[in-house]
């Protein structure tokens, strides 16, 4: 099972264009990641993995500190690259590049920044690095971002990347996943790391 996890809590970036940009954790985000690992020490994930955004990183390191494992960092589950727009108030989005920003409202899945990607990008590399995970050591946990399993999840269940936005994941909150005849099938969504053990007594 391939277990993908929106990072915990983060601070300073409302109203602004986020991808990218560093964000650090906020205290209520690391005192989740603390949390959450009293949930999952026991679920026997064979590897630990995340984005190269530091958010990531630090929502696993108190849970890899605890099961004396390395965090695998994974470029390929990084946020989307927002490009020129990445880190800018949403105002300044508008007013700078209103022709592109009109733009994207109507194509979410396929309209790129300038010198960014689209999400349809992000579901392309997200998906070899997920195949490629299916056919190693299981389960793993990944702790990755909204706009990534947000893709994702559009990807593997056929809904329609311009609406993207269908699905709300919360933070520290789970996808699962698991490969099937026809590639990733989706397990569940939005699942507590609370009640993610469940589903692997359930299944073993």
């Amino acid at each position: 099972m391939i277990v993908l996890m929106r990072h915990a809590q983060t601070e300073g970036g409302a109203g602004r264009c986020i991808g990218r940009t560093p964000v650090p954790l906020s205290d209520a985000g690391r005192e989740r990641a603390r949390h959450i690992v009293a949930s999952l020490r026991s679920v026997g994930f064979k590897r630990l993995c995340a984005s190269p955004a530091q958010r990531a990183q630090d929502t696993l390191d108190p849970l890899a500190r605890v099961l004396d494992m390395t965090v695998e960092t994974l470029p390929a589950l990084n946020e989307i690259d927002m490009g020129k727009w990445d880190g800018l108030p949403f105002e300044d989005v508008r007013r700078l590049y209103a022709d592109g920003y009109a733009e994207r409202g109507g194509h979410f899945g396929s309209f790129r920044p300038p010198l960014g990607e689209s999400f349809m990008d992000v579901a392309d590399r997200a998906l070899v690095a997920l195949n490629e995970l299916a056919h190693g050591a299981l389960p793993v946990l990944v702790a990755t971002h909204a706009g990534v399993l947000r893709s994702v999840l559009c990807r593997v269940t056929g809904h329609p990347m311009d609406d993207l936005f269908h699905f709300k994941p919360d933070y520290a909150h789970c996808v699962l996943l698991r490969s099937g005849t026809n590639g990733l099938e989706l397990i569940a969504s939005d699942v507590s790391p609370d009640d993610l053990p469940t589903f692997f007594d359930s299944n073993s």
